[in-house]
């Protein structure tokens, strides 16, 4: 076989070039037209031809491209370079170099990633750990919180432009599902009811539920139209200034009311504080870009900066606050759902427990190694080390928390005792 000629699928591309076979590649789809574009500028292949305007002369032409012999000479050199590099380890690699071990390393005893947080005692620890912990009675339960080596709701709020109907769309269709769809066919199923007082109350239900949820969707559907109108408002001078981005600022992370609330007034504050120092600011940064045409020119798009730079921020606000109660209500319900899963998630899951090699202890033993052994599957050894290592440091920080109780009573008493040696001036004293 002189050549190879496919789609340009990443792998059946890597094989062509891993037997050294000059390429042609006719796309139809996603990366497919960049695998084509690439062997075409490396030399090992014709240049990519769509499949939508596949025609039979621009293919004779690829056939000819592809039996030339400096074609034939760079897929040559790909196929040596192939066998030379291991893709493979190299990707290993490069994963276990990217992860963010501290974060995943647990307290107490590292031979399993971290996975729950004791936030009395900032330690992050593994699920045997916690299981030992909580067997043995050194914490309740309710003190376990859940443990994420990254978080990623970041991408769920990027600085990405949208279509400003995109959340009303999608809310506005729940809410249409809710009211017009689920509610209807909860009514059919309350209606075939044997019983009719169960019927009506099932109906009743079904019809509150439902209209609450769609009145619930619309609201947010139409908080994220707003919130699309303010984002868009906030990049209209980015259309007519050229030194937009001497006011950009790092997007705010919303993860709860508190957050939100404080993106609300800094895109108040910031507003007007862009708006009217801009007089001064732009003019300097054209001036130091472009000399005297970018200072007359930053003079310039300063004047419209101050009205709307000041709207924007100040209808931003309601944005800002909006997702930030969004998100507190998303987190009550992920705490609450949580907080009922918190047994499953530690002890009720058997993970170690009885299947481990390693534990040598049975039910029996009721010391608190021997339960803490039993429930983690941990070596008896390694859970008197753990309950050892964590009875040092929850003295340690109960011996700090009583020092700083006692620093702020003295404190306490210092500033009263102060205040009564502080000496009064009278009405004379005063005049004089």
């Amino acid at each position: 076989m002189a050549a190879v000629c496919h789609h340009g699928g990443a792998g059946t591309t890597a094989a062509g070039l891993r037997a050294g076979k000059p390429t042609i590649i006719v796309p139809f789809f996603g990366d497919q037209f960049f695998w084509g574009t690439m062997i075409w500028r490396s030399g090992a292949g014709a240049p990519p031809i769509p499949g939508k305007r596949l025609k039979t002369d621009e293919l004779i032409e690829a056939f000819k491209i592809v039996y030339q012999a400096d074609t034939r000479e760079a897929a040559e050199k790909l196929r040596v370079a192939f066998q030379h590099e291991h893709g493979c380890q190299t990707a290993v690699h490069s994963f276990h170099r990217n992860l963010p071990l501290k974060k995943m390393r647990s307290d107490l005893e590292p031979s399993f990633p971290a996975c729950y947080r004791l936030e009395d005692y900032n330690l992050q620890i593994s699920r045997p750990v916690a299981q030992a912990l909580v067997a043995a009675g050194m914490i309740e339960e309710s003190q376990l919180t859940l443990h994420s080596t990254y978080s990623w709701e970041k991408l769920s709020d990027d600085d990405n432009p949208y279509m400003p109907v995109h959340g009303l769309m999608k809310y506005g269709q729940k809410a249409f599902n809710d009211i017009f769809v689920d509610t209807p066919n909860g009514l059919k199923r309350a209606a075939s009811s044997n019983n009719l007082l169960t019927g009506a109350r099932e109906g009743v239900e079904c019809v509150a539920k439902g209209v609450g949820k769609g009145f619930g969707h619309a609201t947010i559907g139409c908080l994220s139209f707003y919130g699309d109108i303010t984002d868009a408002l906030e990049h209209i001078p980015n259309l007519y200034d050229p030194y937009y981005d001497s006011d950009k600022r790092k997007r705010p992370q919303v993860d709860d009311l508190q957050s939100g609330a404080k993106a609300a007034g800094n895109a108040v504050w910031h507003g007007f504080k862009d708006g009217f120092t801009g007089l001064v600011n732009k003019p300097r940064t054209g001036f130091e870009r472009d000399g005297i045409l970018g200072g007359a020119t930053g003079a310039a798009v300063a004047i419209p900066n101050i009205i709307i730079k000041p709207i924007a921020g100040t209808l931003a606000s309601l944005t800002w606050l909006s997702r930030g109660v969004y998100a507190e209500a998303k987190n009550l319900t992920k705490n609450k759902s949580s907080n009922s899963n918190k047994r499953l998630s530690v002890l009720g899951i058997e993970g170690h427990r009885r299947s481990s090699s390693a534990s040598s202890t049975s039910s029996d033993d009721a010391s608190p190694a021997g339960r803490a052994s039993y429930e983690s599957g941990l070596n008896i050894d390694i859970c008197k080390e753990i309950l050892a290592n964590f009875e040092k440091i929850k003295n340690e920080h109960d011996t700090a928390k009583k020092n700083e109780s006692d620093n702020a009573q003295v404190k306490k008493k210092e500033n009263k005792l102060l205040k009564l040696l502080k000496p009064k001036r009278g009405k004379s004293a005063t005049r004089d």
